[in-house]
């Protein structure tokens, strides 16, 4: 026998994403299942504010609940969801909207741009996680991560960098930006000489070669921390 529409409406209800911020027809809407409602509005601070509002209505509820991102949004304002209670997932504008999962209290502020764990994250069969630009993986205080059956790479290297014959010195550019000059630059030259860094700045440095590169040229492994 099959189910009254009722049965499903309840399920979807029940178990869709609590709060979902999406944008049709340019216009960002927020669609909350839980609160069965669809809200236009009239800007993208006026979205994030507005499911910020349901957001606190569950959190009062002792709720715990997932904030959907699925369009990216540039508000002019700040935000802070309640850490206890708020997941917030996808396209979460950086800068300018904090929250957290599984903060103990007096913790501060976490960062948007960030997934924090709080236990086990699981990923399926034949599928991607991905954390980009901003974006980095924290595991509670104290824990130490088990990677299993991964290859791991680190985008942070060169790997035969060419050096030519006669050359003392080679400038590296990085593919991306960093946050700072506070890393740590770590190097193999394949032939017999000292090296020493200098100009460190967020965009790359160059090494220095105590014994000019050999007739022929040589080769340089280098490989970057922070």
């Amino acid at each position: 026998m099959s189910q009254p529409d009722a049965v499903y409406d309840a399920l979807f209800y029940n178990y869709s994403p609590d709060i979902i911020i999406d944008r049709i027809a340019g216009i960002a809407v927020v669609i909350a299942p839980r609160f069965k409602l669809k809200y236009f509005a009239k800007s993208d601070d006026d979205a994030i504010s507005y499911a910020l509002n349901l957001s606190n209505q569950l959190a009062s509820a002792s709720i715990y609940h997932i904030v959907l991102f699925k369009v990216g949004l540039s508000p002019v304002n700040n935000y802070t969801f309640n850490p206890t209670y708020a997941l917030l997932i996808g396209n979460v504008p950086t800068n300018k909207v904090t929250s957290g999962f599984n903060i103990t209290a007096g913790s501060p502020s976490v960062p948007a741009g960030n997934l924090y764990v709080g236990g086990n994250l699981g990923v399926g069969n034949n599928s991607n996680l991905n954390f980009v630009n901003a974006y980095s993986l924290n595991l509670d205080s104290g824990q130490i991560p088990n990677i299993y059956g991964a290859n791991l790479q680190n985008f942070f290297k060169g790997n035969n960098v060419a050096v030519a014959a006669g050359a003392t010195s080679l400038a590296v550019t990085l593919p991306i930006t960093l946050p700072s000059t506070n890393y740590a630059v770590y190097v193999t030259p394949q032939w017999n000489t000292s090296y020493w860094i200098t100009g460190k700045t967020t965009t790359g440095f160059t090494i220095n070669f105590g014994t000019a590169a050999p007739t022929g040229g040589s080769y340089v492994d280098w490989v970057i921390f922070f």
